[in-house]
Formats: C-alpha cells, structure tokens, sequence
C-alpha cells in the first residue's frame, strides 16, 4: 500500500457521488438512457447475470444508511481515536531528513503511550520486504556515481593550444580542472565508505532500531481469518469493484494487501469500539474519492459505510503522515520536509522589506539560509533598499519578525512592486533602460 498524496489531514466529506472515481466502474453520468448491448458472456457488466449486477446492493447493503451516513472524520485529538499505520507511512520516514524522521518517531511513540497506535500486521510484512529496497536503492546510486567520472580536458589536450594560452585561459582552465579532480576523488572515496556501511547493514539502522522498539505486541495486530476465506472475498470484491484493493488485482504479488490492513483496522476498531483513522501516503482511487488530476478529496463513502456497519456506528477517516504530523502539533520545518518527501510544494508567501541598504541585505541573507527563503526582486535608492522575499508559509511569521527586529519596514502578503519601483530607479540612476513593471505603490 504505498503511494502519495496531498499534505492535507483529508477529512471525509459530502459531495457528488460518483460510482467510483477509478477503477473499471462507470460513473453514472456516462450511461444513456434506453442504451443497450448484446450480453458478452457472464463477466459483461450488463448481463444479469455476472456480479456486477448487483454491486451497489453489496457496496451498501443497508439503503436508508446512505441518506442518514455520518461522513466528518474522527477527531484526532481525542483519546478514543485509533491512529492506524500502513506500509507507505511506516516507509515514508527514510525519505525525509534524520531530524525530520526523529520527529515522526517520536509523534508514534506518543501515540503509543496514549495506547491509540496500531500497526496491522501485514503492513508490517510488506514494511520488512520493502525496507531492504530502501537500502539497496542507495547503494545502486551510490555505484552508478562512483564510475569513472568524465573530467575535463587539460589545457594542453584543446585542438588550438597557442590561442588558448594567448587569451590567457590555459592557467586558469588547468587550475579549475585540477580542482574538480580532487573534488570528484573526495565525493567517490565519501560515497565508497558509505557502500562498505550498506554492505554491512543489518537492519541496524535508527529507524528500524525505533521499529523495533515501539511496535511490540501491544500495537502489532494480526487479521483473525483463514487465507481461504481471505482469498474468497478478494475475488468477490475483485468482481464488483467494492474498496479498498480492487485496483491490485492485477499484481503477481501481494494482491491482497490493501484488503488485509483493512480488514485488520476493521477488526481492531470494532474489538476495541474505537474511531479510526488511517494514516497512509496511498493516493488510489480505491481509497479516496479523486478531485481532478488525481487529488485525494476524501475517503470513499463505501469504506465510511462499512466501518459504520462492522464497529457499531463508529467513525473512520484518512490521513496522510504530514497531515497527521501537524494535528499531532509536530514543529512546520519537519513537517515541510515530509511535504518535500512526497513531491509536494509547500505554500508561499511573497514579504517585502525596505530600509537601510546594510540591514536589508543582512536580513535577506539570513532569511535565505536559516529560513530557504529565495529573493525575487530588489532594488537601492540612495542609503534605503527594497527586497521581495518568498518564504515558506510557516517560516513567514519568523522571517516578517527577523526583518522588524532590524527596524525594517515589512509588508506581509505583497506583490513586489515596491521593490521593483527600487530597482527600475537603480537602473534610471545608472543609465540602463528601466524595465515595464507596472506602477509602483
């Protein structure tokens, strides 16, 4: 069950309910009235016959349920709630920084003191094949790195010696050529200690050790059921397209993956009478009711339904580890390099400051190392300066203090002109034609 999704705590809402959002069904809309189609055999979903016929009747068996279904999540801030960790959140943790992994353990760690952590166990299984893969995965980079590099010729090696010697190249090529060789001997002698390091790797590292740790007996819960009854209700939810799992029917392998952690958090809620929410980095449309281009909205309403069902009214919802991270109140720059993990871009905001030239360019410089901040435009009139700088969302409380400590002026959510009316003056004031940016403010 690995995937990614949006940053966001999704929680499960109302909205337009298609048949599915992925997968082989069809939404509603797209069938005509009085259109028909000769039967193909018992698999076509318009023979009476084949189990699609009745799949609505199996996804909700319960028809006043899906007029009167509470779909809001569970609150994750309270005590009864069951924080559930599938294959893809337990694996996400490699991705991110050592600081920003630290956190996430100890985020666990709180969760299982609180006695809210579980961790199905075939998440588990999937976690320590997975793992090793991580590992490997490195280790392949590292010797794809380590070859022979292609370093850049000596001065004497160029076709036209004479004329690079005569505009007075050669010196300075060689220099930089030898530099790049001791560099580049550096990084491959670094990168080989590492790969002796992985050679000798014995699942030792500090996040499996935490693993190890936390995920005792008290957390790690097996499914209470025969493969053969297992094997049974993957092929008839294969056959109606009923979620989670569907979407792997095709795998050689694992197949039943998604199907065994939720039928474990299924049982362990219901054992428990507990809420739940499932923290996973699985976009699929078996999980989630999709937005366009794929975005995870909310849960699909027939997993709602069932969780309703087996555990006696209780609540489920989903989250992803960045979302969980921050209810879990975890500190924006870990939580941000789990956005980063998964390919997601955090939200920005544009701030501008102007003042003196010197403390200006002092809060500039340590706004873009302390804080990732990039400069996107600026310019000097006379002693004073204007700079836009565009910092992460959460680092934008900081950056706009740091800028009125230095007894500057700071204009939170700005558009850059300001700095751009000091740049075109700078440019007016040296003589080069000023650039159309519109007016200033």
């Amino acid at each position: 069950m690995q995937d990614s999704s949006s940053d966001a705590s999704i929680p499960a809402g109302s909205g337009p309910e298609a048949a599915t959002s992925g997968g082989s069904d069809e939404h509603p809309k797209g069938k005509t009235s009085g259109q028909s189609r000769a039967p193909t055999g018992t698999d076509d979903p318009e023979t009476p016959a084949s189990p699609r016929a009745f799949a609505y009747e199996e996804r909700f068996p319960d028809a006043q349920s899906a007029f009167g279904l509470d779909l809001s999540p569970p609150q994750m801030e309270a005590a009864s709630t069951l924080v559930v960790l599938d294959t893809s959140a337990l694996l996400l943790l490699y991705d991110a920084t050592e600081a920003a992994a630290r956190a996430a353990l100890q985020t666990f760690d709180q969760l299982r003191e609180q006695d809210r952590l579980v961790v199905p166990g075939h998440a588990a299984r999937e976690y320590a094949v997975v793992r090793s893969y991580k590992i490997t995965d490195l280790y392949d980079d590292l010797s794809r790195q380590t070859r022979p590099p292609v370093v850049p010729n000596a001065s004497d090696e160029f076709a036209n010696r004479a004329l690079v010697e005569s505009l007075g190249y050669a010196d300075r090529l060689d220099e930089l050529r030898e530099q790049i060789a001791k560099l580049t001997e550096a990084y491959h002698h670094t990168a080989r200690t590492l790969m002796e390091d992985l050679e000798s790797w014995a699942g030792d590292d500090f996040i499996s050790e935490a693993y190890a740790e936390l995920f005792g007996e008290a957390v790690v819960h097996d499914l209470d059921a025969t493969f053969e009854d297992t094997r049974a209700e993957v092929r008839r939810r294969d056959d109606i397209s009923r979620p989670p799992g569907y979407l792997d029917s095709g795998k050689d392998q694992n197949a039943a993956g998604d199907l065994l952690i939720w039928k474990t958090l299924l049982e362990v809620a219901s054992r428990r009478d507990r809420d739940a929410l499932l923290v996973t980095q699985d976009c699929k449309s078996d999980w989630w009711h999709q937005g366009g281009r794929g975005t995870a909205l909310y849960p699909r309403t027939e997993l709602i339904h069932e969780f309703d069902r087996e555990t006696g009214g209780r609540s489920f919802g989903l989250l992803t580890v960045p979302g969980l991270l921050r209810k879990m109140e975890v500190k924006p720059p870990h939580v941000r390099r789990f956005q980063e993990a998964v390919g997601q871009a955090p939200p920005t905001e544009t701030i501008e400051v102007v003042g003196a030239a010197d403390r200006v360019q002092t809060v500039a410089t340590v706004a873009t190392s302390a804080h990732g901040a990039t400069v996107t435009s600026g310019g000097r009139l006379g002693t004073r300066r204007a700079v836009s700088l565009r910092v992460r969302e959460g680092d934008a409380d900081a950056v706009g203090q740091l800028a009125r400590d230095a007894g500057l002026e700071v204009t939170r959510a700005a558009d850059g002109r300001v700095a751009q009316a000091f740049e075109r003056h700078e440019k007016e004031a040296s003589g080069e034609e000023a650039a159309d940016d519109g007016p200033a403010q």
